[in-house]
């Protein structure tokens, strides 16, 4: 069978404890480790790998939220540092975080805030006890650095969705829950009050395990060990306050590293204030969009209800999934939690 094809079925899909893969080429094929689902009376870890949290108002809304669900919660100290623009320096948000994975009564990480910091923090992780102890793990933005890591150096699947510090409406709360408590598999369809900015680039269905996150982010992992292979993905992307020029860069970026021959299919999510300050200079983002993407050998859509927006979908990263690009939708295909906990 030829690795494209082993992909494609699903075959290099293998549960956690699970023997590892080998493709054709020889590469070794990380086995998929699953999380165990969330249920009533866990216990949460909130921690800041990333940015500050300039308004820790916000950190009683989250717990608020939580403990309503039933959830516990231990509240690191990082989400109340602030050095410079970091949540403290790189050693503690190390130690912080590698805490929170060797505590065994801790069943999730929720990262707390984006901003920056992440990426330099990825040399310092110990992935193998990342490995052997194996929680969900979920937050967007600069976390989508962290999250590609582990996934990358580990297999194990993590979570785009909210961070601690993102707006926990009824549609992104229950998005949330159907990833880390229900496990699926699930469909993700924007809600009714979120289709205006829908729009199918090409059209027709793509199978692929679901990666991506920043667009910025997952550009500046290409060439590095921190970016998991996109060989037949679906790959999703979203961005905040970069112009269109800007954007229009990366995804050359994309195309140049070879990137974007390999993957099954393009989701992009919300592109929020991609807007230029010189219009009569510039192509719009929808330009943009249509030059990449308009005859593109796989099918792509815009306007996903993912990233810096209100309604959230939570996305697991590194499962096996389908995309409808002309009735714009995602349907996991497998479960992205681990089975009979």
């Amino acid at each position: 069978m030829k690795r494209i094809d082993f992909l494609k079925a699903g075959a290099g899909i293998v549960v956690s404890g699970g023997l590892m893969g080998m493709a054709e080429d020889g590469e070794i094929v990380l086995p998929l480790v699953l999380p165990v689902g969330l249920k009533r009376g866990d216990l949460i870890g909130i921690t800041a790998p990333a940015g500050c949290v300039w308004n820790v108002s916000h950190v009683d809304k989250i717990l608020a939220v939580l403990h309503k669900e039933g959830f516990k919660t231990e509240v690191g100290k990082t989400v109340y540092e602030q050095v410079g623009y970091l949540a403290g320096s790189d050693e503690m948000r190390t130690e912080e975080l590698m805490y929170f994975f060797q505590k065994p009564s801790v069943k999730c990480i929720l990262t707390m805030r984006g901003g920056w910091g992440c990426a330099r923090i990825l040399d310092r992780l110990d992935y193998s006890i990342v490995k052997n102890n194996p929680k969900i793990v979920m937050g967007f933005s600069d976390i989508t650095s962290l999250l590609l890591a582990i996934y990358a150096k580990t297999g194990l699947v993590t979570f785009h969705g909210p961070c601690g510090y993102s707006s926990w409406g009824d549609f992104t709360l229950e998005a949330a829950k159907k990833a880390v408590v229900n496990g699926g598999p699930f469909l993700m369809e924007n809600p009714a009050d979120n289709k205006d900015q829908l729009k199918t680039y090409t059209g027709g269905k793509a199978k692929g395990k679901l990666i991506g996150g920043n667009l910025a982010v997952l550009v500046s992992l290409i060439g590095t060990p921190y970016l998991p292979k996109l060989d037949n993905c679906l790959l999703f992307l979203e961005e905040i306050g970069e112009e269109p020029y800007r954007i229009d860069r990366m995804l050359w970026q994309l195309k140049q590293a070879g990137i974007l021959s390999l993957v099954n299919g393009v989701i992009l999510g919300a592109f929020t204030d991609c807007v230029p300050t010189e219009p009569e200079r510039s192509f719009t983002l929808d330009e943009v969009f249509s030059q990449h993407f308009n005859s593109a050998s796989f099918p792509v859509y815009a306007g996903a209800s993912f990233g810096h927006l209100a309604p959230k979908f939570t996305l697991p990263i590194g499962v096996l999934a389908e995309m409808d690009a002309d009735n714009f939708l995602i349907k996991t295909m497998v479960s992205c939690l681990e089975i009979g906990r």
